[in-house]
C-alpha cells in the first residue's frame, strides 16, 4: 500500500518558529529544519500520486472520522486540541499536526487511520476548561496509545498538563 513516511526527528515547525523567535536557534538552522519538513511532505505527495486508489480510500476513512469528531465535539475544539498536541516536542505526530489551527486545511488531513504513521483519536472528552484525549499513533503494526489531559492556562489556550500510556 504505502511506504512508511518517517516523521522528522526534530520539533514541529510550530515549535521551531517559537524557538527561533525566542533566540534559541539561528535563522539558518530554522530554514534547514523547515526544508526537511517540506521535503517529507513532498515525498508523501509523491507516494499519493503513485497509488491514488489507496490514497482515495484512506481519504474517505479519514473524512468519516473527522466528521464524527466534528459532530461530537465541534471543529474548533478538535483543532484546538490538535494544535496543543503539536506543542509536545517528543510526540511524533506533531510533525503533521502543527498547522491544525489553520482553518483552510481540512480537518481530515490531520487524521491518519490506516496509513503510517498512524494518528487516531480513540476517545475525546471536551469541557470548557479541560480536554482529555486518548490517541493511537506510530507504525501501522506497532501502535502506541497515550492519554493526554489538556487544560486552559491563564491566556485561555489549551496546554498539555499530563501524558500517560494507559
Amino acid at each position: 500500500m504505502f511506504t512508511l513516511v518517517k516523521l522528522a526527528p526534530f520539533p514541529s515547525p510550530r515549535v521551531l518558529i517559537r524557538r527561533w523567535e525566542a533566540g534559541e536557534i539561528k535563522r539558518d538552522e530554522l530554514q534547514r529544519l523547515m526544508a526537511e519538513h517540506q521535503r517529507a511532505i513532498l515525498e508523501e505527495a509523491d507516494e499519493v500520486l503513485q497509488n491514488p486508489v489507496a490514497a482515495f480510500v484512506e481519504g474517505v476513512w479519514n473524512k468519516r472520522v473527522a466528521k464524527r469528531l466534528i459532530q461530537q465535539h465541534g471543529e474548533a475544539a478538535v483543532r484546538e486540541c490538535f494544535a496543543a498536541l503539536s506543542e509536545v516536542e517528543d510526540f511524533p505526530p506533531s510533525a503533521f499536526l502543527w498547522n491544525a489551527e489553520h482553518w483552510d486545511v481540512p480537518l481530515h488531513c490531520f487524521i491518519r487511520t490506516k496509513r503510517g504513521p498512524v494518528f487516531r483519536v480513540k476517545e475525546m472528552k471536551v469541557r470548557s476548561d479541560r480536554t482529555e484525549v486518548l490517541v493511537e499513533h506510530g507504525e501501522v503494526k506497532k501502535l502506541l496509545k497515550e492519554r493526554f489531559v489538556l487544560k486552559r492556562h491563564w491566556k485561555g489556550e489549551l496546554v498539555v498538563i499530563s501524558r500517560v500510556a494507559p
